[in-house]
């Protein structure tokens, strides 16, 4: 399996707020890194209040109301820490000001994350929907992989439904998240057909044709992932929208993640950027992990650079 995603010394960046919706994220993480050996940095950020104007101007924030803002912000994080992975972590904590998801994917940047840990909120109408925005955006701006995680997550990922369009984004996606996350021990590698209205006769023999011209396709796919021992790769043919059939195949395979990768225009880039991303975050009960396809020519660099030595 190819090793450019699993450069040593990158770290796991933790994003949270210090609320409850992101005690899961942060109990991950924590297992994560003892399970990679990864080290973990946390950023939480401080958004800015927006600046009131009416007939009379503007109202600008005190000055001294941003400290404050801030020691709170910074308590809540380290209690939330110490309650959820652990007073022994000594994670170096970053309170930013700014907008999350920008601040969150700069961060990654600067560290040279590995990982990107972030909550997908709680199951109240406005807490889920909140954070499934908040990780919604950190994945549209992120160029790491980002690893969403729902509330009711308590341990690392072992089955995932991985979505396949037959690009090099969904291969190194799947190589990412097996890299990244150890504990995966079976995959479900799902393609989704168009769904075509034809007669019965007409569809059982475009069905066919179909399969058949799949299936070099997928063996190649399969041997580019080129899955780790005791990795089970299975695969299953699936028709009509995207979003649907990605969380209804999770369902059906107990998965308890969903693999995505980004490139370009195609099928996975609108899963991400598009509203599809937007039902998969929304609606899925479990984890997911997002790949950008930018990430891969980095991450080749940096595997290069390193086994050239000094």
């Amino acid at each position: 399996m190819m090793n450019d995603f699993a450069i040593p010394g990158q770290p796991i960046l933790l994003a949270t707020d210090g609320h409850k919706d992101a005690d899961a994220a942060v109990r991950v993480a924590a297992r994560l890194s003892e399970s990679t050996r990864r080290p973990v940095t946390v950023v939480a950020v401080l958004e800015p209040p927006p600046l009131v104007t009416g007939e009379y101007g503007f109202v600008v924030p005190v000055a001294d109301v941003w400290k404050d803002r801030r020691d709170v912000l910074l308590d809540r994080v380290q209690k939330q820490i110490a309650a959820v992975a652990g007073p022994t972590r000594d994670w170096p904590i970053e309170v930013l000001t700014g907008r999350p998801p920008n601040i969150i994917a700069r961060t990654a940047e600067t560290l040279d994350a590995a990982l990107i840990v972030i909550g997908l909120g709680d199951h109240g109408i406005l807490d889920r929907a909140l954070g499934s925005e908040s990780a919604l955006h950190t994945l549209r701006t992120a160029r790491r992989p980002v690893l969403a995680v729902p509330p009711t997550c308590s341990v690392l990922p072992n089955r995932a439904v991985v979505g396949v369009d037959f690009s090099a984004a969904s291969v190194a996606a799947t190589q990412s998240a097996l890299s990244l996350l150890p504990s995966l021990t079976d995959l479900e590698l799902v393609h989704v057909a168009p769904r075509w209205d034809l007669q019965p006769a007409a569809y059982a023999e475009w069905r066919t044709e179909y399969e058949r011209r799949l299936a070099p396709p997928l063996g190649r796919v399969i041997r580019d992932i080129d899955a780790p021992p005791g990795v089970v790769l299975t695969s299953a043919i699936r028709e009509g929208n995207p979003t649907r059939q990605l969380l209804a195949a999770a369902v059906e395979y107990d998965a308890d993640l969903i693999i995505v990768g980004s490139r370009g225009l195609g099928f996975l880039e609108r899963l991400i950027v598009g509203s599809t991303a937007t039902g998969i975050v929304r609606g899925a009960q479990l984890a997911v992990f997002a790949y950008p396809f930018v990430a891969l020519g980095q991450q080749s660099q940096k595997a290069q650079a390193q086994s050239a030595g000094p």
